[in-house]
């Protein structure tokens, strides 16, 4: 008959945990993104559940309860971590101990302890990771706990011993299962959260593929129309418009007024930002969720809207979409200008720097993306813009120096797409003391040596290889040393390379060096066949500092 009586209990935890994962709570919990107030709110809502828990518990003679009350304690702790745990076990058994009776003293000070056991079978299950097994067993240590701390507080002894008997099965049992059910219910949830997110991005790669064609040809009224009409025929939006930095470009879509829609834009564009318009059109309420176009993310060049019904305006998960997929849009804008640099690019000097960028890393680097869009959509798209920040950075340096600081994040963004491309056979150490990230450089020297080191040196090798770029002080000046372990190089071979400088990086490098700092700081190159080669430079540490 227990069993039954503290079941039909139980039945309120599996509506409380459903309560709970509709809350904004949970939505921030999927990502370790709890504050102060959640934190709050969440000791409240548990305390409640493990103090409703006593409440419909089962009176038993003498004055004792079997109850659900353990549930919350184990879960607030399984979820929220030791401190929550505590919280919620001191609140829930100070209550219980206020109810009175001979086990009053003894589910007080268990609760406590459930709520640290709760919080102790997450931390030490793999990786500190959700898991119904742990759950189950943090439980059930919890419960057993509990009927140790009836013998040894409850008293009389023998009413302790004749209680526990009784309950002890029946609550390790239902109590452990509650346990199992809430967390169960949370797991779920997480799985679905991160299986929409994947969906989303596959969704989001599929549009920029298709739309990557019309982007080239820069954001206008035609490329608008066409991108627009992407957007609505490959997802259930039930209408997208699109606007550049001052105007309204196009719209697909179904029963929206156009110039109903261009009106209620003003007010956006005085304030361009992630938000809700709403307006009504054929005498129907109509909500967008408009996400700008940032170029570096600062610049405003447009905005993406899509139309939801009153029910979705609060979704995360469209707002979420329609950020990515801004994001995306805004990095083929980002990539249409860069285009738009290259071809206006006149002076000798650019034209010499900007024909390092061999065609063939750009087609092999596209060949990456294309396949991790099928296998890593996340990888893809972070490949995307490191490859947007790689020809950006290129083609916008116009200075002569730069910090090294700033050079080597230029070349993290091109050693991200070769790493990706050759996985395990190639490895990229970087050794560079912090105290002279503040130096500066001339613009493009680490690039060319780091990318000769890879073409030349490890990817003839079947196995690959590594490749140190390193820094250090040298007297007053600074040593530069790539080294890589690849197939290296003859002494007949290395002398061609001295002597006629073969290809235009090593080229272009050696020969700045020499007009900067003179004939002996030049490309020195050091290497044997089969063991790898080392090229270094010297450059003067206080010709050009960011503080000047």
């Amino acid at each position: 008959m227990i069993y039954i009586q503290l079941l039909e209990r139980m039945a309120l935890i599996a509506l409380a945990a459903y309560i709970y994962n509709q809350s904004h709570i949970f939505k921030n919990l999927i990502k370790d993104e709890l504050k102060l107030m959640d934190k709050i709110i969440m000791i409240i809502f548990f305390s409640s559940l493990s103090i409703i828990g006593t409440y419909t518990g089962i009176s038993l003679e003498p004055y004792a309860i079997a109850n659900t009350r353990p549930i919350g304690a184990i879960v607030a702790g399984y979820v929220g971590g030791p401190a929550i745990g505590i919280i919620v076990g001191t609140v829930a058994g100070t209550h219980r101990y206020f109810m009175g009776g001979f086990t009053a003293l003894a589910c007080g000070i268990a609760t406590i302890v459930e709520g640290i056991i709760g919080a102790l079978a997450r931390k030490y299950y793999k990786n500190d990771t959700f898991s119904v097994k742990s759950a189950f067993i943090g439980a059930v240590i919890a419960e057993m706990l509990q009927m140790l701390m009836l013998l040894i507080f409850a008293k009389p002894f023998a009413d302790s011993v004749r209680l526990v008997k009784f309950i002890s099965l029946p609550m390790i049992i239902i109590n452990s299962v509650g346990v199992v059910i809430f967390i169960n219910i949370i797991q779920n949830a997480r799985d679905e959260y991160d299986r929409i997110g994947a969906m989303q991005t596959q969704k989001v790669l599929k549009i920029a593929k298709k739309t990557m064609a019309y982007m080239r040809k820069g954001l206008n009224e035609n490329t608008a129309a066409s991108i627009s009409k992407i957007i609505y025929e490959t997802t259930n939006i039930k209408g997208v418009f699109i606007g550049d930095k001052r105007n309204f470009l196009a719209y697909c879509g179904r029963g929206v007024d156009e110039k109903q829609l261009k009106d209620n834009l003003k007010d956006y564009y005085k304030s361009p930002d992630y938000s809700l318009i709403k307006f009504i059109s054929n005498n129907k309420r109509v909500f967008f969720v408009c996400a700008p176009f940032l170029i570096s993310n600062t610049s405003f060049e447009g905005v993406l809207g899509l139309e939801v019904s009153l029910g979705k305006a609060d979704d995360k998960y469209i707002w979420e979409f329609a950020k990515e997929l801004s994001e995306l849009l805004s990095t083929q804008i980002e990539l249409y200008k860069v285009n738009k640099l290259a071809e206006e690019a006149s002076t000798a000097e650019f034209r010499a720097l900007r024909s390092q960028i061999q065609p063939h890393f750009l087609f092999n680097a596209l060949n990456t993306i294309s396949s991790f869009c099928r296998t890593n959509p996340l990888k893809a798209k972070e490949l995307i813009i490191d490859l947007s920040n790689y020809f950006r950075q290129t083609l916008k340096r116009e200075e002569d120096f730069v910090s090294l600081k700033d050079e080597i994040e230029f070349i993290q963004s091109y050693l991200s797409i070769e790493k990706a491309r050759f996985g395990e056979r190639l490895k990229i150490i970087i050794d560079i003391p912090e105290d002279l990230m503040n130096i500066k450089m001339p613009v493009f020297m680490l690039q060319p040596i780091i990318e000769n080191s890879i073409k030349h040196g490890i990817l003839p090798r079947p196995k690959g290889g590594c490749v140190f770029v390193k820094a250090d002080c040298y007297g007053e000046e600074v040593l530069f040393l790539i080294e890589d372990t690849g197939i290296g190089m003859n002494g007949q071979r290395l002398k061609q390379v001295v002597n006629k400088w073969p290809g235009i990086g090593l080229k272009n490098v050696n020969e700045r060096l020499k007009l900067l700092y003179g004939e002996d700081h030049g490309l020195k190159i050091i290497t044997s066949l089969d063991e790898g080669t080392k090229v270094e430079f010297l450059i003067p540490k206080e010709v050009k500092t960011i503080d000047g």
